[in-house]
């Protein structure tokens, strides 16, 4: 443990926390980063808890695009779940401007009110949607497949 001089802030290491060894001597890999936006509450905190099984993912939340940008400039997220209709920023519109600033980051869109055929008809690049009613059978599996090798379960 140190301490910051002047701040009254301690700080404490653990050499190993957030890494997980992944099956090979010696190979240890670093959780994937989650962000989940949604706009209500509930949503978001049963998706939070849902994807927090995982125990190789790291999960973020914020509750509308402009957070949702912020937390992405923070955090630097592998994969950002992004409700399509939300007050202000809407998901559409956070996605193009998380595609300009992480391009890296993959991005899943999610409504209750869209269709599969009409997402798809206003998502743009590379996004995918999952309806909400399907998130518990298709959301971890379509994660996973977007994850980088290094940040997949081993």
């Amino acid at each position: 443990m140190s301490k910051t001089e002047g701040t009254g802030l301690y700080t404490v290491s653990y050499p190993t926390a957030g890494l997980h060894l992944n099956g090979e001597e010696g190979r240890v890999s670093t959780p994937a980063k989650i962000l989940v936006v949604d706009d209500q509450p509930l949503v978001l905190y049963t998706l939070r808890r849902f994807l927090a099984q995982q125990s190789h993912w790291e999960i973020y939340e914020a509750a509308d695009g402009k957070a949702a940008l912020d937390r992405v400039s923070e955090i630097d997220p592998d994969v950002v779940v992004l409700d399509i209709v939300m007050p202000g920023m809407n998901g559409l519109a956070a996605a193009k401007e998380i595609h300009r600033v992480a391009p890296r980051t993959k991005i899943i869109l999610m409504s209750s009110y869209y269709s599969t055929q009409e997402a798809e008809m206003l998502a743009f690049f590379n996004d995918l949607f999952i309806p909400k009613s399907e998130t518990a059978t298709k959301l971890i599996p379509t994660i996973n497949r977007l994850l980088p090798e290094k940040r997949q379960p081993h």
